[in-house]
């Protein structure tokens, strides 16, 4: 079975990788080809120059792409490919996967909405979990890709419902490690240590929280597992998504700022735990 993996930054690179050791034959694209052809010889793929070139010979094309815009632009590159299955596992709001839906369908192209919840680890691990969407016909058909590397949830089949859960979950994630980041900087402002902070949630609902990304948080020498720019694009596309309904959220909206505003002062690249870093020169100024 045939795999086009188009896209390979932290969460492709861990597909491929997954695929290639269950015996998938693994077909890679991306934007920057050097990258795409460090991981082939990694792994023994082959490397594609665009989309359509590694998808057209392919059973199925698993996407994750950075954005609405890098979602948009695979998608113009394809062709027609009766009996082809794409799985969009990329994040991006559901009016876009709407419309990339639409298009693909036009080609004779079988699209299925698969976010994925967890981390490059998990992916490796054969322990994420992918939230699909789209015909059942074709959601069924995705799962012989997806379970190799975790469960996969059946959201429904109205495509953009399950890209609205994982933008909903995220918006937890990613505004509980912000307020995180404030209770350190509050802590530290009156002498307690973030030691001291994490012992008291150990002792409370909270235990997990403290024990998964303080550390993370607190390390300067941990590893990027979700760069800051991406978890900022994720809370204004969850922004976007309600007020597309015409329903604010307020809480949600105040972290989507926090976070750009920690972009813009060059930390998009690093792991977005790393938004305390922000914080504490903005909170003592």
């Amino acid at each position: 079975m045939r795999v086009a993996v188009l896209g390979v930054g932290i969460m492709g690179s861990a597909m491929a990788e997954r695929l290639a050791s269950q015996g998938f034959e693994v077909a890679l694209w991306n934007r920057t080809r050097e990258k795409a052809e460090s991981l082939a010889k990694s792994i023994g793929a082959t490397v594609y120059p665009s989309p359509w070139s590694a998808s057209e010979r392919s059973d199925f094309a698993i996407a994750f792409l950075a954005d609405d815009n890098a979602l948009l632009a695979v998608a113009a590159d394809m062709r027609r490919a009766d009996g082809l299955v794409y799985i969009n596992s990329s994040t991006v709001t559901p009016r876009v996967s709407q419309l990339v839906a639409s298009h693909l369908e036009g080609l004779g192209i079988c699209y299925v909405e698969a976010p994925v919840v967890g981390g490059a680890n998990d992916v490796r691990q054969g322990r994420a979990l992918f939230l699909a969407a789209g015909d059942k016909s074709c959601v069924r058909s995705s799962g012989r890709v997806l379970s190799a590397a975790g469960e996969v949830m059946e959201v429904g089949e109205t495509i953009g419902s399950a890209m609205a859960l994982k933008l909903a979950y995220n918006a937890v994630l990613i505004s509980t490690v912000g307020v995180l980041g404030e209770a350190v900087t509050l802590a530290e402002l009156y002498g307690v240590s973030p030691s001291t902070l994490q012992e008291v949630m150990k002792r409370t609902a909270f235990s997990e929280v403290a024990n998964k990304y303080l550390p993370r948080m607190l390390d300067p020498s941990s590893p990027v597992h979700f760069r800051l720019s991406l978890a900022a694009k994720d809370l204004e596309y969850a922004s976007r998504a309600a007020f597309d309904a015409s329903v604010p959220l307020h809480i949600v909206s105040t972290a989507s700022r926090l976070f750009k505003q920690a972009e813009v002062h060059g930390l998009g690249a690093r792991d977005y735990t790393k938004v305390l870093d922000f914080m504490r020169p903005r909170r003592a100024s």
